[in-house]
């Protein structure tokens, strides 16, 4: 096991591995665990930038940046408990806010060091020391961040603590960009894809929920390993009751399977892949769907729309485990 830190265009980085795996995380750029790599088999499981120029056109596009609140926000806007929410317009196209305060914000590097058998990295973020996240979202709390690289996995512990005297609402999730297939061909023939879903978000023009759910026309195929070739998506799924809430991305050309865990508050992902021929996959876990706090003629049980009250914390747990497929 091995831990160092080095300059990752002109950001501080730590890159941590172990037998099997090796890390890479920028702290500076929004915690992002920009790279996971398989040693034995020499592979970049996530996409990885090769400029600070690249990654800084599009941050959500490489490793797993931190959603808080995931997804977008309808013309940037919401309100709870008699108080307007406003938030910056990132995606001016669509006329919404996209993917949380929490992406591009630097956080603090707490620990990287050795426990036992396993390597811990540990960031954390306060939101009165940041007034571009209080200007949008006036709520003091933090969010510490807790990557655990052991053998063949990686976990992935955020706890979101409040330190304010009002409640507030959170939403959590991970646009995790997987290179896919791994070995960075483009040929997905020898890939499939499986997720655990039950049923789907019906989507208007702006990618915003409209409210419904249909079923998913090759649901059985979705759940057992479906084929990505010519199949595009940008899709919200609600997670299945039943069976482990996983996602996993099997490229059989490579060898490998990622099997991508979360625990019960995630109970939608999105998946995107663009027009399915870029080389990536992105699986979302979120804990709320994309602009739950809109959605209040649902229930809140199933948009996943959560309230934290004041002195209290919540902790999520995702895990990343890699298999050799033979």
């Amino acid at each position: 096991m091995a831990i160092e830190q080095f300059d990752l265009y002109g950001e501080t980085a730590i890159r941590a591995r172990n037998e099997e795996l090796e890390i890479v995380l920028v702290p500076s750029w929004g915690s992002n665990l920009l790279s996971l790599r398989s040693i034995s088999k020499s592979l970049d499981l996530l996409r990885f930038p090769q400029s600070r120029e690249e990654y800084e056109a599009d941050p959500f596009m490489y490793g797993l940046p931190i959603l808080f609140p995931p997804n977008r926000i309808a013309d940037g806007m919401f309100e709870y408990n008699g108080m307007k929410y406003g938030f910056n317009i990132n995606d001016p196209s669509e006329h919404n806010h996209t993917h949380g305060l929490l992406f591009d914000a630097p956080w603090k590097l707490m620990r990287a060091e050795a426990e036992g058998e396993r390597i811990v990295l540990e960031t954390i973020i306060h939101s009165e020391e940041h007034e571009g996240i209080l200007a949008q979202f006036p709520h003091l709390f933090t969010v510490h961040m807790r990557f655990v690289l052991e053998q063949t996995s990686l976990t992935v512990e955020a706890t979101v603590s409040s330190q304010d005297s009002a409640p507030f609402p959170w939403g959590l999730g991970y646009h995790t960009t997987f290179n896919f297939p791994f070995n960075g061909s483009g040929d997905l023939t020898s890939c499939r894809f499986a997720l655990n879903a039950d049923k789907q978000w019906v989507l208007n023009e702006r990618f915003l929920p409209t409210g419904e759910l249909v079923d998913i026309p090759y649901l059985e195929q979705l759940r057992e390993g479906k084929s990505l070739v010519g199949h595009a998506l940008d899709d919200a799924f609600q997670t299945a009751n039943i069976g482990a809430n996983e996602a996993v991305l099997t490229d059989s050309g490579s060898g490998i399977r990622v099997v991508y865990g979360a625990d019960e508050q995630f109970k939608h992902w999105v998946v995107y892949n663009h027009d399915s021929k870029q080389g990536y996959l992105c699986p979302e876990p979120y804990t709320w769907i994309t602009d739950a706090p809109n959605l209040q003629q649902l229930p809140e049980e199933l948009t996943g729309f959560r309230v934290l009250q004041p002195g209290e914390q919540v902790k999520t747990i995702t895990r990343i485990r890699i298999e050799e497929v033979i």
